[in-house]
């Protein structure tokens, strides 16, 4: 589960990492607020502000071994017109045509996988406004994939 409750803090701030966790160490840690750090990045022209929460817990179908560490992040890159971008690196490959969904207090929002990537999920944009406003209001997230 994860908390979203920063966000309402953060509004300005609301970026997040899509090229992966590798993006985190080329990245300058800004600060944290409760369950979230914020960090900035810029790699050439394209500067890049993201947040990012790991689960406060995890509970599996079957046993998990092996996994890497799972991430949820918000992503803005002015220079692409990426605002407000939603992902999910879960630690593990995705199942190629799995359904990754988001809950937050009972609102639900689908995901989207991408086979270049197929360990991180992203928001379909067209509810990547409705997803993030849930998250300013919700106490509870929690993401679910195969």
């Amino acid at each position: 589960m994860m908390k979203p409750g920063f966000l309402a803090i953060a509004g300005l701030m609301l970026a997040g990492l899509t090229a992966g966790a590798a993006a985190q160490s080329a990245a300058t840690n800004i600060g944290t607020f409760k369950d979230w750090n914020a960090f900035s990045s810029a790699d050439g022209t394209d500067k890049m502000c993201f947040i990012a929460t790991q689960p406060t817990d995890s509970k599996y179908s079957q046993p998990a071994s092996g996994r890497e560490p799972a991430f949820f992040q918000i992503t803005r890159i002015p220079s692409k017109g990426v605002v407000n971008e939603a992902s999910s690196i879960a630690g593990y490959t995705f199942a190629s045509g799995a359904d990754v969904t988001i809950d937050i207090d009972g609102a639900k929002f689908k995901m989207f996988l991408d086979a270049s990537h197929p360990d991180t999920a992203w928001s379909v944009p067209e509810t990547e406004a409705a997803l993030v406003a849930a998250m300013k209001k919700g106490h509870a997230m929690t993401l679910t994939g195969t």
